[in-house]
């Protein structure tokens, strides 16, 4: 067995104050101490990058140079590219744009920011006020999560039911699982009333990365569709791609001669025998603290990923572990109260396309020229991998037709274009709105700028105009 096959490492990890010590000795012989100043995504990426010049293993996809990367195509239009309040913190990830008599009006996520979900009004949808929050700062709903480094609030939608306002939203219950809330109010600013309890929750999860129950961990990313005949859906994702990383590390821990058999490449052997590693440590840490400490494995499981698959169903030890790495979402009625869901889910879509990797999320369904058009992101978030797909149905519940390619992918300007939204534009023409991260940057809670770009359909597939 070589060098690249038979390298393992020791990991000590310890908090210090705001930030973390990390010692990594390597088996053969080469030790080094890492001092993070935090515990956010950006420091466990600096860490990463340091880890790859002193170990070798990959270098997280963050640190790419944008050159890489196709020039922007036509017609993609920045809208926000900086935050336009100091209560907005993050920007306007997974935006949410809705057309009303007045203008129109944003929503994007705000993860664990003391204020919840930013509002934004525009009349020109090139200028754009903050108009409050949906649940400012103490006035989160009781089932939910609270504070910072504990909180997370993610894509929140809105739509109009009769005379209230509706907005489906993820939030992280105190069990730590995802679940999806609605809130109703009599405007689009508010004030909004939660449900009092979740539509959906998911399942509690336990230190070692595996879900109480089915292999799901959490629900997220709702989209609530209502059709001409005014039936009303929601549509969700299974946030089982939250839940693989640690078990396959914690597999890879107990059995490392699999390593060689999952990754060709040297660096992508010694991230997966880090993480085998430090797993341990890492069950003990935060939900999103685990996400960053395990994103060397996902990324180098991302970039061999049918082998990865083939190599786990060979060893027929993975059953699990293979069922969390397909991401269904799904659609179901909603109530005509929007206080609870109606018969049967049923799994719309799921990932089954080599770019999208381990996950398909953040579902958007628009009516246009007859037929129903469900726009959805693909691969990892926090890399130039994530991008934007599109498929086609005659019914909102499907059968759904996929375009085989990303519709919009990673460029020289912009990275990680994901989470749209579709509304018509100031001249009745449909228009895309997504975000994406400025290039080198990445992750949770880095900026996300708000982006448009307009849209042409016909029968079988969409354009950019």
């Amino acid at each position: 067995m070589n060098e690249a096959e038979s390298i393992s490492y020791r990991v000590d990890a310890v908090d210090e104050g705001e930030g973390v010590r990390i010692a990594v000795a390597a088996s053969d012989g080469l030790s080094r101490t890492y001092e993070l100043a935090g515990r956010e995504a950006q420091h466990y990426s600096e860490f990463f990058r340091q880890l790859c010049r002193d170990f070798r293993t990959r270098l997280p996809h963050l640190f790419a140079d944008p050159a890489e990367f196709p020039d922007t195509a036509a017609g993609w239009q920045p809208l926000l590219t900086e935050n336009a309040s100091p209560r907005i913190l993050a920007g306007y990830g997974d935006p949410a744009v809705l057309r009303t008599n007045d203008g129109y009006y944003l929503l994007a996520t705000s993860n664990d920011a003391p204020d919840a979900f930013p509002i934004l009004q525009s009349t020109d949808l090139i200028h754009w006020e903050p108009a409050g929050f949906v649940f400012p700062e103490g006035q989160e709903p009781e089932w939910t999560a609270k504070g910072r480094q504990v909180a997370d609030f993610w894509a929140p939608e809105m739509a109009r039911v009769g005379d209230e306002y509706w907005v489906a939203y993820t939030a992280r219950q105190k069990s730590n699982a995802l679940a999806i809330g609605l809130a109703r109010g009599p405007s689009p600013t508010g004030p909004f009333t939660d449900n009092g309890a979740p539509l959906i929750t998911g399942n509690p999860v336990n230190t070692t990365g595996v879900p109480h129950g089915a292999m799901s961990g959490g629900v997220i990313d709702s989209h609530i569709f209502i059709d001409a005949d005014g039936t009303k859906y929601l549509f969700w994702k299974d946030d089982s791609n939250g839940i693989w990383p640690r078990p396959l590390a914690m597999l890879l821990r107990e059995r490392p001669e699999l390593i060689p058999r999952l990754f060709a490449q040297e660096e992508d052997r010694r991230s997966a025998a880090f993480a085998a590693a430090v797993v341990e440590w890492a069950n003990t840490r935060r939900p999103m603290e685990r996400f960053f400490l395990m994103q060397g494995i996902i990324e180098g499981a991302l970039d061999n990923w049918q082998a990865v698959k083939g190599a786990l169903v060979d060893c027929g030890l993975a059953e699990a572990i293979l069922e969390a790495m397909v991401t269904p979402v799904r659609a179901q009625r909603i109530a005509d109260d929007g206080r609870s869901l109606v018969g049967k889910s049923q799994l719309v879509l799921a990932n089954d396309l080599d770019w999208e990797g381990h996950l398909i999320e953040g579902p958007f369904c628009t009516r246009q020229n007859g037929r129903y058009w469900l726009f959805y992101a693909g691969n990892d978030f926090s890399t130039p991998n994530y991008g934007i797909g599109v498929a086609v149905a005659d019914h909102p519940l499907g059968p759904y037709e996929k375009q085989r390619e990303p519709f919009l992918k990673s460029t020289k300007r912009w990275t990680a274009p994901g989470h749209a939204s579709v509304a018509l534009g100031l001249d009745g023409e449909p228009q895309l709105f997504f975000h994406a991260f400025h290039p080198g940057t990445g992750g949770y809670n880095a900026f996300r700028a708000l982006l448009t770009a307009r849209l042409r359909f016909h029968q079988d597939h969409v354009e950019l105009v």
